[in-house]
């Protein structure tokens, strides 16, 4: 102000003023500048939007996953082939879909059935509903010790209690040792039969022969021959040689003495739902019958019926 000396002392003082409020608007807009968000304008409107743009725009949606929530679906499928994609699909979350693609890398594959069990996050909710759905391919599993077949001379094996069965190779002379399947169309009773005879059905070896007993053990008896389906996988021609006696009663449950531990043994029977059996007895006292179990947690229509036969109370 002091090089402008025919300004009077008031309009220095204006000037000085217009100063101010000149470098306060320059300031101000420069920080509006920064909090003001920037509109589209142009070509840029027509770019695609990627997953980060949707992060900004939508911040509800999955910041990790840029994916559509699809519908839950079960059907039968291979841990060891099935992608991620069909793994999504069964109501897996992505990290458990990335746990199993760190098996199948560390371990190869799964060799069972059981082994999907030790995914993490694996309830048994969920398990009841991908279990029985679990198909591993024949050239994943392991070989039972118990069906190895023993090499013997074709003299030393009894006519009467084996199928001979010529090595494929034609590298050796040896015969396979195992159970004669039946010739003609016999019906086997599921509640009776025994590994040995079980063995005797075209479709059937040790391994599933096995899972069967074990199985008819833990449920109690079977109730009908479609039942047998549940305990490993099978052919559906296995339905036709077998049926199930009336006479044979099954082993029932008492749900007003039984432990939790006891009640989710049986495999029609979840952990949540021994969970509200146990916690109905403590609030409420025994259970009287069927109307009780209406009411409780995961005791749907269809689980009442196939449970049905199997509790007493």
């Amino acid at each position: 102000m002091k090089r402008i000396p025919f300004l009077s002392n008031s309009a220095r003082r204006g000037l000085l003023f217009l100063e101010w409020i000149i470098i306060i608007v320059v300031i101000g807009s420069f920080i509006w500048s920064w909090y003001e968000p920037k509109e589209k304008s142009g070509p840029e409107k027509e770019l695609p939007t990627t997953s980060y743009a949707k992060k900004q725009t939508n911040p509800s949606r999955s910041a990790n996953y840029a994916v559509a929530e699809e519908k839950v679906e079960t059907f039968p499928f291979d841990p060891n082939t099935a992608d991620s994609t069909a793994l999504l699909k069964l109501g897996l979350a992505p990290w458990q879909v990335r746990a199993i693609y760190k098996y199948r890398a560390k371990h190869g594959r799964y060799h069972t059935p059981e082994d999907f069990k030790r995914l993490p996050g694996m309830t048994y909710e969920l398990w009841e509903r991908l279990g029985p759905q679990i198909r591993v391919a024949r050239q994943f599993q392991y070989i039972d010790e118990r069906d190895k077949r023993s090499s013997l001379p074709e003299k030393s094996v009894p006519a009467a209690h084996v199928t001979e069965i010529p090595v494929a190779s034609q590298k050796a002379d040896t015969m396979s040792i195992r159970p004669r399947k039946f010739d003609v169309f016999t019906q086997v009773d599921i509640n009776k039969a025994d590994t040995t005879e079980l063995m005797r059905i075209p479709g059937i070896g040790t391994y599933r022969a096995n899972k069967i007993v074990e199985y008819r053990r833990k449920l109690g008896g079977f109730q009908n021959a479609e039942q047998v389906m549940e305990a490993c996988e099978l052919p559906d021609s296995v339905l036709q040689w077998v049926w199930v006696s009336p006479d044979v009663p099954t082993r029932k449950l008492n749900v007003n003495k039984l432990s939790l531990q006891r009640l989710m043994n049986h495999p029609y029977i979840s952990f949540y739902q021994a969970r509200a059996m146990v916690e109905y007895r403590k609030a409420f006292g025994n259970i009287k019958g069927i109307e009780d179990l209406k009411g409780l947690e995961g005791f749907t229509p269809l689980k009442i019926e196939k449970l049905q036969p199997y509790l007493e109370f």
